[in-house]
């Protein structure tokens, strides 16, 4: 039996041109959620530096309660990477008294944008610089007494 021309047609099928323009919707859809994933991990990571901020902070006080100081490390207004400064501090280390770990940030590899840390001569004051990739800067957290100097021009965080 031969299949004519009409019988052919008749057959229900996609065209190429149906089928190519429903890939470049599908392709068009993908792009716009990959886009909005991106700015999700963003939002993501910056919520772990404040969540890493406070517990960071609040090993301080722990610290400051039982030694009387803040983890002194290096030289008084210098900043240091906060991983090397607190396996080091004086007059003890804050890990593993204090926290398990230190935090560190969460796009270190990629970015290079580690915790910064600083303290005054006496350790009576501190400062903490964190990235934050949505503002695309440092921001500082510091004691009540810490200098507004310290992180060159980092506005202090208010999250």
């Amino acid at each position: 039996m031969k299949k004519t021309m009409k019988t052919l047609r008749k057959q229900k099928a996609f065209t190429l041109i149906e089928l190519m323009v429903t890939m470049a919707m599908i392709g068009f859809l993908a792009s716009i959620i990959l886009i909005a994933l991106g700015n999700t991990r963003l939002k993501a990571r910056d919520a772990k530096r404040v969540t890493d901020a406070k517990s960071i902070i609040k090993s301080f006080e722990l610290y400051l309660n039982d030694n009387g100081v803040y983890p002194q490390y290096g030289t008084a207004g210098t900043e240091y990477d906060l991983s090397t400064a607190m396996a080091n501090a004086n007059p003890a280390p804050l890990v593993p008294g204090y926290v398990s770990q230190v935090p560190t940030d969460p796009a270190l590899a990629a970015q290079n944008h580690p915790y910064r840390y600083v303290t005054d001569a006496g350790g009576r004051n501190f400062g903490l610089g964190i990235y934050f990739e949505g503002d695309n800067a440092y921001c500082k957290y510091r004691s009540a007494g810490g200098l507004v100097t310290w992180f060159s021009s980092a506005p202090d965080c208010v999250r």
